[in-house]
């Protein structure tokens, strides 16, 4: 116990306060691990093998339970605070929902789930109850489910074949998927097979393993297809990684007479560990893949300089054009600033929005057929914070306005008008031009600090103010989108006499 508070403490001041994508991989790794940990611990060093089995049967469905219990009380919970909000216009300071679902989801769930846990363990292994409902649903549906999508992927290989063509690269998920959950059914029928009315466990066991032999080909052909035309990312190398574990597994059930359950969490959780850490870590991996596969396509195209940064334009295919956003997108949700390298100081030194800065200046560098260069979209709005918390002290009235191309909005004698082609935003009184926004050097302006895409503009960015004929005018653009040829704006104009 203390060995594993100090672990989450220590763990607890290692994550930033900002957690990114690789942090949340890396605690769901850890989190899969020591759950996996928890199901062999107290058996380690012992033959306890129906011990063991029905130690982690107790785990699920006391785990089941616990889930039953909470839902419940939660939904109960839920209408009862719908209830008495409608009832007594009760407003409450807090989203009393979002607390009310970790209290019961983290606290009660977790405090019913380890209530009973079972004390004498010694005792496990002389046990051989076996729940009925248990073999009902796993005799009568899973294990039925996995006949049926046995036969679909068997068709799908057939179909390949005589195809003659790769498969897809998102048949590799299925065929784990697939698999992970026969091994389940097994894993749960596991005391069944000795029973003289239920040798048909055993010898469905050693079926299995056979079956899925043909299917760990097609998914090894699908996942390394995946990483020859994409790269690695942390998916990928998961899969990867799974695919040989299945292949380790179903080798050691079909040569050994009496194959020992065991190792299949305590395989799984060793993995787990393993690929949160280290230099062959996921994350590490993936990084270098990307980066690797990033430089490939610019030097490929000959968008690199002398001194290694982008320059020149070209035209790509829609296949490297994709890819190339979509490694700034990788980087971009893992705060990776490794392919700054790449791009001039001007858009490095841009760090609020650093890789949406990054995809705009690979924008301007290259095109592909999907993606013309001169229609690249264009999308800015505030901050959701402050999306609809507007400053309206010293002004008496506000009107909202949403326009496109030549469309109007209009109030107490005031119009505002989008023009098409031109981009700008006028602002007309009594039929007479007031002002005159100019959308294009604002989208120059939000692209130059923001990139294409952003939806964290500050609220300063999109204001403009006037005066007029002793009116002070504010206009409040809450978003800006379009293209070379449309755009559309929206916001709340306010004006005071």
């Amino acid at each position: 116990m203390i060995l594993g508070i100090l672990l989450l403490t220590g763990y607890y001041f290692y994550i930033s306060e900002d957690p990114n994508q690789s942090d949340y991989y890396r605690f769901l790794l850890f989190l899969a691990s020591l759950h996996l940990f928890v199901s062999f611990a107290p058996f380690l060093g012992f033959d306890e093998t129906n011990g063991f089995w029905q130690f982690n049967k107790t785990l699920f469905l006391q785990f089941l339970n616990a889930s039953l219990y909470s839902i419940t009380l939660y939904i109960g919970l839920l209408i009862a605070i719908e209830t008495v909000k409608f009832l007594f216009d009760v407003r409450f300071l807090f989203e009393i929902e979002a607390h009310l679902f970790f209290l019961i989801f983290i606290l009660f769930h977790t405090i019913f789930f380890l209530s009973k846990i079972p004390e004498n363990l010694e005792s496990l292994d002389e046990q051989s109850d076996y729940p009925s409902g248990l073999k009902i649903f796993t005799q009568y549906v899973l294990l039925p489910l996995e006949v049926v999508y046995l036969a679909i992927l068997y068709a799908y290989t057939g179909k390949i074949i005589f195809q003659w063509q790769l498969p897809e690269g998102g048949v590799a998920y299925l065929v784990l998927a697939f698999s992970v959950a026969g091994i389940l059914a097994l894993l749960l029928l596991y005391p069944l097979r000795e029973t003289l009315k239920d040798r048909w466990v055993s010898l469905f066991s050693r079926r299995f393993y056979i079956a899925i032999l043909p299917l760990i080909l097609l998914l090894f052909t699908g996942i390394f297809r995946r990483i020859n035309d994409y790269g690695l990312t942390e998916n990928r190398y998961l899969v990867a990684v799974l695919a040989l574990w299945l292949t380790g597994i179903a080798i050691y059930s079909l040569s050994v007479k009496r194959n020992d359950i065991r190792w299949i969490p305590v395989s799984l959780s060793v993995i787990s560990f393993l690929l949160a850490v280290g230099p062959w870590n996921i994350f590490a991996v993936a990084e270098k893949s990307q980066l690797q596969l990033f430089q490939t396509i610019l030097s490929d195209y000959k968008l690199l300089n002398a001194k290694g940064k982008i320059d020149g334009n070209a035209v790509l295919s829609d296949k490297d054009y994709s890819q190339l956003v979509s490694i700034v997108a990788f980087f971009n949700l893992r705060d990776r600033s490794v392919i700054a390298q790449y791009f001039p100081e001007s858009v490095q030194k841009i760090r609020e929005r650093h890789y949406n800065s990054m995809g705009a200046f690979i924008e301007k560098h290259v095109a592909s057929a999907k993606h013309p260069g001169a229609n690249a979209y264009w999308s800015f709005s505030i901050n959701s914070e402050t999306q609809n918390k507007v400053d309206i002290q010293g002004y008496d009235v506000m009107i909202p306005f949403q326009i496109g191309d030549n469309k109007k909005t209009t109030g107490k004698g005031y119009e505002v008008t989008g023009t098409k082609g031109d981009k700008k935003l006028i602002l007309n009184h009594d039929n007479k031009s007031v002002a005159e926004i100019d959308l294009k050097n604002k989208i120059k302006e939000l692209s130059r600090y923001y990139g294409n895409d952003s939806y964290q503009i500050p609220q300063d960015s999109l204001i403009v103010k006037y005066d007029h004929a002793g009116n002070h005018i504010k206009i409040v653009m809450t978003s800006l989108s379009g293209n070379s040829r449309d755009c559309f704006v929206s916001g709340y104009f306010l004006f005071k006499k």
